[in-house]
């Protein structure tokens, strides 16, 4: 340390404090344990292994580094992996280094990039604390990265859970750098000497994430509140305290207002549950739901339906519900209960928001949208069954998505002429049980533009005189809920 300024030393030794801190408060370490490291080589992950190395023989603890080359980045993601090899070599820390081929991973799921590559990360850090028999997993989010979160979910709607961010603790893993900022790791890393990589990824305004990190965060800094990020973070430490606390009011509610628990059922007293505040109502539902179908993240939409039912506000005794589950009203009792038939046929129609997120309750998808402009798409055929790219200027707005229709007509990317939608779903070996709940694509003259996770139609492929690309993507569940 004798050779940098005073100011380093003082980012130094501040930093440790922080990070000391967040520790102790959030319980996140306790002495005798093996701490699993997760180092990308970027300077949050970087300075969190140097800050730990500091405090191991203080926390009495024992590190290892995980770093996963998710392969996305070709040279540049293979030299990353080298470097954190190299890294951990420096400080004799033992480190579990594997490689995954996400594309794949996500061509065969149908999920967006960004899902396929954390599912992955997250199956690769189970593997990893199981070899190097550690029993917590050390992540680099920061404080910026709080700030971004609350901010993306705000933007897409959310309650309390979603303005709460991303939890110091959760279960495993922990995230000991979460209270300090961007800039306080980049004076750190200056301060100790150290040279982290640049993911390029990081760099692409493609992504919503970074765009809000890039463009919005410095915007509303310049323009409203020069000190957004340690607003966004004071909003989250409040949501985060009166989401623990209503959700255990709810977790005592849920079980006074219980009446039955079978191995596929769940039932409610109704008079009993619409004596609850609003907000504990909605969370019971929830809590309900998610015991029945063994899933998580019911919509708000799906929620204020189930409360309309047991109120008898929509004249139905039923209401289907995502994970094959079926909330009905037996005189004073709500149940929850495994669907025992298929459903049947229904229509939906919605304009869809170009650009933005329509969400579909009918099938519990939300369908994205997005413009490019001046975008050049090497691969249209690179997409997953789920993402759908499109010249703009080809199609006539409003686009709107909703249920076939008898004597629809298609005109197939790669294909020479039109043919009756059927006859399309008939080609491709659609199940007749799956044809009512494709969404279609269509713009202001009925054209379909898109058979949602199937094919986009010929007359609006993209060509050398694209300007403008249409993005559009499939996603399960309400983007409202976190």
């Amino acid at each position: 340390m004798e050779d940098f300024p005073v100011k380093w030393k003082v980012s130094f030794l501040v930093m440790l404090d922080k990070v000391r801190q967040t520790i102790a408060r959030w319980d996140m370490i306790s002495p005798g344990m093996t701490v699993l490291v997760g180092v990308s080589g970027g300077p949050d992950s970087v300075a969190l292994l140097d800050i730990l190395v500091q405090l191991r023989d203080e926390l009495q603890i024992s590190l290892c580094v995980a770093h996963l080359n998710h392969k996305l980045r070709g040279p540049e993601a293979d030299a990353d992996a080298e470097y954190v090899k190299e890294l951990a070599g420096r400080y004799d820390i033992p480190a579990v280094v594997e490689e995954a081929d996400v594309a794949a991973y996500r061509k065969e799921h149908g999920l967006s990039m960004e899902e396929a590559a954390r599912e992955v990360r997250y199956r690769f850090f189970a593997r990893a604390l199981g070899h190097a028999g550690a029993d917590r997993v050390a992540l680099g989010h920061q404080a910026n990265d709080q700030a971004e979160t609350i901010l993306f979910n705000m933007i897409r709607g959310t309650g309390l859970a979603g303005l709460a961010g991303i939890p110091p603790v959760r279960g495993l893993y922990v995230r000991p750098l979460i209270e300090v900022t961007r800039r306080e790791i980049e004076q750190y890393c200056t301060a100790r000497g150290l040279n982290p990589r640049t993911d390029s990824s990081n760099l692409n305004v493609e992504y919503t994430r970074n765009r809000i990190r890039k463009e919005l965060i410095p915007y509303l800094e310049r323009e409203f509140n020069n000190d957004i990020v340690a607003s966004l973070l004071r909003t989250g430490e409040i949501c985060r305290g009166e989401e623990a606390y209503l959700e255990e009011q709810a977790a005592k509610s849920y079980r006074a207002v219980l009446r039955d628990k079978g191995n596929e059922s769940i039932t409610l007293n109704i008079a009993a549950l619409m004596d609850l505040p609003l907000a504990i109502q909605r969370r019971v539902v929830r809590l309900a739901w998610a015991e029945a179908s063994g899933s998580r993240g019911l919509a708000f939409l799906h929620v204020e339906r189930v409360l309309a039912l047991a109120s008898r506000r929509n004249g139905a005794s039923s209401l289907h519900l995502p994970g094959d589950i079926v909330a009905e009203c037996q005189y004073d009792t709500l149940l929850f209960r495994a669907s025992a038939y298929e459903r049947g046929p229904f229509h939906f129609v919605y304009t869809l928001r170009v650009p933005g997120c329509t969400y579909i309750p009918e099938l519990d998808v939300s369908l994205w949208t997005e413009i490019w402009q001046d975008f050049t798409v090497t691969n249209p055929g690179g997409f997953p069954a789920n993402e759908a790219v499109v010249d703009y200027d080809r199609v006539k707005l409003p686009l709107k998505v909703r249920t076939r229709r008898k004597g629809d007509i298609f005109e197939p990317y790669g294909l020479k002429g039109r043919l009756k939608l059927k006859k399309f779903f008939i080609n491709i070996k659609m199940p007749r049980r799956d044809r009512d709940q494709t969404p279609l694509v269509v713009d202001n003259r009925e054209r379909i533009v898109w058979v949602g996770g199937q094919r986009i139609a010929d007359f609006c492929k993209l060509t050398g005189d694209t300007r403008k690309v249409l993005f559009m993507r499939l996603l399960p569940g309400s983007p409202g809920f976190e």
